[in-house]
């Protein structure tokens, strides 16, 4: 019983952490809005001057969705699919807030990953210079794939699937585009996600047998993480 009682205080105790937290970051991103409507803003870093190396990259997005998905817990989602809207019975109830907080800030992450992708690629001004972009991220989304961090695998496919890049039919025409169509089928949604879950059978499998921290699911995480990603998926990204 003590026991039982020490776990569920260390849950509460997490929960309650990201909570915080995200209360932190709603009030920094507020403070930033208006300091950059009180003053022009100031030149952006290219993803590629910041980091260049697709596996140092997918590590990094690995980390930040263990962390945040450590927040959730699971009856946040008997929350937010539990209760339906009763005016729209597609669309879930997010009427207690508190209560599914962190699953929604988990939801914010991937769409702002999403458009992150997009930005960079729609960023440069040359069509050769977007093309790397979008090679890169495609690299990126690869090393996500042998992670087994599938969620930011979907984000970074929804990114370079939104019109804005979509639409630049020059840009992909200089693209080697063999390896992001096997990603984009990968996370096809035909057959239940077939194709996906048969892709994350044998990355849990390959996390049990692995010899090297490159071959392992980091913490396991990614395979919950990517069901979150997966479930929201449809809502997410317009």
């Amino acid at each position: 019983m003590n026991q039982l009682l020490q776990t569920l205080n260390q849950k509460l105790a997490s929960l309650n952490h990201g909570q915080e937290g995200i209360v932190k970051i709603s009030a920094a991103v507020s403070d930033k809005v208006v300091a950059f409507k009180s003053k022009p803003p100031s030149i952006q870093r290219e993803m590629l001057n910041v980091c260049s190396d697709p596996y140092t990259l997918a590590q990094q997005l690995t980390h930040v969705e263990l962390e945040r998905l450590s927040h959730i817990g699971p009856e946040e989602f008997v929350q937010a699919f539990g209760h339906k809207d009763p005016l729209d019975s597609t669309k879930p109830c997010f009427s207690e807030q508190k209560k599914t907080s962190n699953l929604e800030a988990y939801v914010k992450w991937f769409n702002r990953l999403c458009y992150l992708v997009a930005t960079e690629i729609c960023m440069p001004a040359k069509k050769k210079q977007r093309a790397q972009v979008i090679e890169f991220f495609i690299d990126v989304a690869r090393e996500c794939f042998n992670i087994g961090n599938f969620n930011s695998l979907m984000a970074i496919i929804s990114g370079m699937n939104m019109s804005p890049v979509s639409r630049l039919k020059k840009t992909w025409s200089k693209v080697k585009t063999a390896k992001f169509f096997i990603l984009e089928h990968q996370m096809d949604p035909t057959g239940n996600f077939y194709n996906y879950r048969t892709a994350l059978r044998g990355a849990a499998h390959r996390s049990l047998t692995a010899h090297s921290n490159r071959e392992k699911l980091l913490g396991g995480g990614g395979r919950h993480a990517c069901t979150v990603g997966l479930f929201w998926v449809s809502s997410c990204v317009p």
